[in-house]
């Protein structure tokens, strides 16, 4: 009522209203000049007056600002009008009031009619709106009329001449640019060190702040691959398409409103084992509700970023001990983000008010240019972190030359149980929290860490997968009355190594055989493994080992160690028993009913010689005087002499009785002929009866297996040697490969036993391809097994554990030590060199080409049977020739055949007498006289002997 009694009053309240934006100095200037008026015109009125103009310079100094919001970031507008009250708190002097705007749609128009709006409202500078614009309209607005424009999360990257027009837009968010070098420092670092990796992320997602790894790694199988989503997609498929790539680390790059559930989706697909890895990029993953995963079967290795906040100094007065109540009212980045702005516009705005020249802009949109604005701006760049109150939610909060935020500290986190591992800054790169901790002179830098397990970084304990198959891998036999549980049920070379392993790199595990007892082959039909490789890839374990082989193949979608045993392929063959021996084996040529025909026909060409050398009168000699001085002609062809002759030609020995008359020597010729062609073809024959053996097992090697078409042969089916032969590019590989694949019945087997059983079973038909350490283990086992050949085609069997997982070098590096130690060396011998053969060791198992006597004893036999024959028939003729002495000479059989049996014995006489026994009465020479002196003696002993029995 005082106002409208006095226009002078009313002039003055409009300037006490006006001074309002002023600081109290200014006030008082105007206050001095109206006091001088108010005193002239009205004296009692100014003492009123006065007291009003007081209690209205104590009041605040209100400077207006606008806020541009979306309809769905009503958090963010909460979070806002929250920062106006802490920052409103700090210094009386100042005020800011909030005139917030809200639009539904990204429609340029709406925002320019808002900015316009917002300004010709008065306000000193305008929030927002965030990135879910795609238009610049406030940015240039703000330019054009000197309202500093600030924003508080990512737009896109600017270009020079884009700069030019927002001069006045200060942005409190990282840059994008600086995030992308910050996640490839991370993920290249040691501490994570990934090589190759899937980068699945939701199509809003800003790809930029990914730049600098997709510029560190090639988009291929050995790199980097992207996987797409969106929202409410269906995120069982992404999955499923990672797993199908045999993928153990991915980047997920999503909302963290559905960061759950894309999470949730990968369970299905064992994509949350203990060597999967999991990196977010989204720095509001703390507020996803992730650490509700936390659990022993949840235990991939999960990390993820954050902006570090403001950790305040530690506070030793208690307010209540009782109130656990906690702020959340900027736990979101975007919140922290829109606090921080205010906060740097407040202390900006502190130091600008101060100076001459600063007044409140009180224009409408395009017609003036507010002067503070510019120098606003550059007082926002100048702000350090240590400057400010309140302080930033956010640490490092510098805005350089360009408006942009280049500096922060950026948290590496565990997200399942909130645990802080490593800090990252531009200028040291990623450090190790703990180190910071322990460098650190403060009394307290973090909260303290909830009690949790981290279930991903616990020394887990192993599964190994393995396939029971001897010596590698078998059931223990249990004696009578003994029961073994978990691993002591196991025994074999795979057994012993793993034990020997478990000891010299320190881990625990549990053997668990594969169902389906197979290796690991790749299914191209339904693009899937089996066996130990397909327990590796779906994380149901961790280690695996058998006699598995080293393929390019299995090393695309697993690992391998060091090799622990090197080797090669070989055929396993069935050996033949030794034949019986026979040792009328040099009769085999000819049969019994050819020998009977031989000897017929030698009698009858003998018989036919004698008839035709008697009626031939060239074969009879010239006529002799005989004993009764009568002439007579005697002819040389008798049987004897016929059947030496006869003898003599097939023996190919030659007879000095030849032939001279036409028939005799046409009849000889012909004889000569058929003796040669028996001789011959007989010799022949026994050559090749001899080699026939050699020719029955002529297989020395791989070639002469394709050659040869008795003999089958094969291997395991999707094993590492029918790979060998399917990819090789050798000729005889090839032709191998072929003639198995055309074999009927089927020549591949399911396992090793199952082709030593069919060798065995098929007596020398089919043979085996396998490798040289488990050949060499049945062959020694089995007395009808053999090895043919050298073994070729090197290989090796190394311990397969899932891709890139960290502990495969300590497995490496535990292998080469067994090795060098030379424990891998006895345990070869223990389980391949055992001697626990029953094989006969005095059987050869390597045919030199030298024959036994059990081979050639028929010929010693022939030889043996000839002399006595010989002997027999010469003593016949002795004694024949004993009686005829004893008759002719009329002496005793006895005596004549003592004197003929003692001349024999005296070989070294060579002559004869002709009348020997009366010759020999008187001389020594031919021993007759010592056999009269003996016979004489021994009639006088008779003589004497009677004379007593007669007394």
């Amino acid at each position: 009522m005082l106002v409208e009694r006095c226009p002078d009053l009313a002039d003055f309240w409009l300037g006490i209203i006006w001074l309002r934006v002023k600081k109290y100095r200014f006030l008082v200037l105007y206050f001095s000049s109206a006091l001088f008026k108010v005193v002239v015109m009205h004296g009692l009125q100014f003492l009123v007056l006065l007291a009003l103009a007081i209690s209205s310079g104590a009041n605040d100094l209100v400077v207006k600002i606008g806020a541009i919001f979306f309809d769905t970031e009503m958090k963010l507008a909460d979070a806002f009008s929250a920062a106006l009250e802490e920052v409103n708190a700090v210094n009386p002097a100042l005020k800011l009031e909030a005139i917030k705007r809200y639009v539904t749609v990204d429609d340029s128009i709406v925002l320019q009619d808002i900015s316009c709006d917002l300004i010709g409202s008065g306000v000193a500078a305008i929030f927002g709106p965030s990135s879910k614009t795609n238009s610049d309209i406030v940015e240039v607005l703000c330019n054009m009329t000197g309202i500093p424009h600030l924003q508080f999360d990512w737009h896109p990257q600017q270009s020079s001449r884009e700069r030019m027009n927002h001069q006045l837009t200060v942005n409190v968010a990282p840059m994008e640019l600086f995030l992308s070098a910050a996640f490839s420092d991370i993920l290249a670092s040691k501490t994570f060190d990934w090589k190759s990796f899937t980068i699945a992320y939701e199509r809003s997602s800003h790809l930029i702040r990914l730049q600098h790894i997709l510029a560190w790694k090639q988009l291929h199988k050995a790199g980097i691959k992207m996987q797409e989503f969106e929202r409410g997609d269906d995120y069982r498929i992404l999955w499923k398409r990672i797993n199908n790539a045999r993928e153990k680390f991915v980047l997920l790059d999503c909302p963290s409103d559905i960061l759950v559930d894309v999470i949730n989706a990968s369970i299905g697909y064992n994509m949350t084992g203990s060597f999967n890895h999991l990196f977010l990029t989204n720095l509001d993953t703390h507020l996803s509700g992730i650490d509700g995963f936390y659990s022993r079967d949840f235990t991939v290795a999960v990390a993820a970023v954050r902006i570090r906040t403001y950790v305040p100094p530690p506070v030793h007065d208690e307010i209540d001990v009782f109130d656990n109540s906690v702020d959340t009212r900027f736990s979101s980045l975007g919140s922290q983000l829109v606090y921080d702005s205010i906060v740097l516009f407040y202390n900006a705005l502190l130091e600008i008010s101060q100076l001459p020249g600063f007044y409140i802009p009180n224009f409408s949109c395009g017609r003036g240019f507010w002067q503070p604005g510019p120098r606003l701006v550059e007082q926002m760049k100048q702000i350090t972190p240590k400057m400010v109150k309140p302080p930033f939610k956010t640490q490092r909060l510098q805005i350089n030359a360009d408006g942009q935020r280049d500096d922060f500290n950026l948290e590496v986190y565990n997200p399942i149980i909130d645990r802080v591992t490593h800090i990252w800054n531009k200028e040291f790169q990623l450090v190790d929290f703990e180190k910071l901790r322990e460098n650190s002179t403060q009394a307290l830098k973090q909260k303290r860490l909830q009690n949790k397990e981290d279930f991903s970084q616990k020394p887990i304990r192993y599964t190994v997968a393995t396939r029971v198959g001897k010596p590698y891998f078998s059931w223990r036999e249990e004696p009578e009355g003994v029961h073994f549980e978990g691993n002591e049920r196991f025994e074999g070379y795979a057994v012993d190594l793993i034990y020997m392993l478990a000891q010299e790199c320190k881990f625990d595990f549990n053997f668990e055989p594969v169902r389906d007892n197979k290796y690991g082959s790749y299914d191209a039909n339904t693009d899937e493994w089996d066996g130990i490789i397909r327990q590796l890839i779906d994380n149901n374990a961790q280690i695996g080992i058998c006699d598995l082989t080293i393929t390019q193949a299995r090393r695309s979608v697993v690992d391998f160690t060091v090799p622990f045993m090197q080797l090669g392929i070989s055929i396993l063959s069935y050996k033949e028993p030794p034949p019986k021996a026979d040792i009328y084996a040099f009769l085999n040529p000819y049969n019994a009913e050819v020998w009977l025909f031989v000897m017929i026909a030698m009698m009858i060409t003998a018989f036919a010689l004698i008839f035709t050398g008697r009626i031939d009168q060239y074969e009879w000699d010239q006529p002799v005087e005989n004993v009764n001085r009568e002439m007579e002609r005697q002819n040389i062809w008798h049987l004897s002499n016929a059947l030496w002759l006869v003898l003599g030609s097939i023996l190919n020995q030659g007879c000095d009785l030849l032939p001279r008359g036409l028939p005799m020597r046409l009849l000889t010729a012909f004889w000569w002929i058929f003796a040669l062609l028996i001789s011959q073809t007989y010799i022949a024959k026994l050559a090749a009866f001899i080699t026939s053996s050699k020719i029955a097992g002529d297989i020395g090697s791989l070639h002469d297996l394709v050659d040869q078409n008795k003999v089958q042969f094969g291997t395991i089916r999707g094993g590492a040697t029918s790979v060998y032969f399917s990819e090789s590019n050798d000729t005889d590989n090839r032709m191998a490969w072929n003639k198995m694949l055309s074999f009927k019945p089927d020549a591949f087997t399911k396992n090793n036993e199952e082709g030593v059983d069919r060798v065995k079973l098929s007596k020398g038909t089919y043979a085996f391809l396998m490798e040289t350490t488990n050949l060499q283990y049945y062959v020694q086992r089995n007395c009808e097994l053999t090895q043919i050949g050298e073994s070729f085609g090197e290989k090796h069997y190394g311990i397969a554990v899932p891709l890139n997982a960290d502990f495969r070098s300590n497995l490496s590096v535990g292998i080469l030590r067994l090795s060098e130690r030379g424990e891998l060396f006895k345990l070869r011998n223990k389980w391949f060199n055992s001697n626990e053969s029953t094989c006969d060791s005095n059987v050869p198992t390597i045919d030199d080409g030298q024959f036994d006597m059990d081979s050639v004893g028929g010929l010693f036999v022939v030889l043996i049977v000839g002399v006595v024959v010989a002997l027999v028939i010469g003593v016949a003729e002795f004694l024949w020739h004993v009686q005829r002495i004893s008759v002719k000479e009329k002496i005793p059989p006895m005596l004549a055949l003592k004197a003929e049996f003692y001349f024999v014995i005296r070989f070294w006489l060579t002559r004869k007498p002709l009348h020997t026994y009366r010759q020999s009465r008187d001389s020594t020479s031919t021993g007759y006289s010592s056999l009269e002196q003996i016979t004489s003696a021994s009639s006088a002993k008779k003589k004497k002997k009677s004379r007593r029995i007669e007394k």
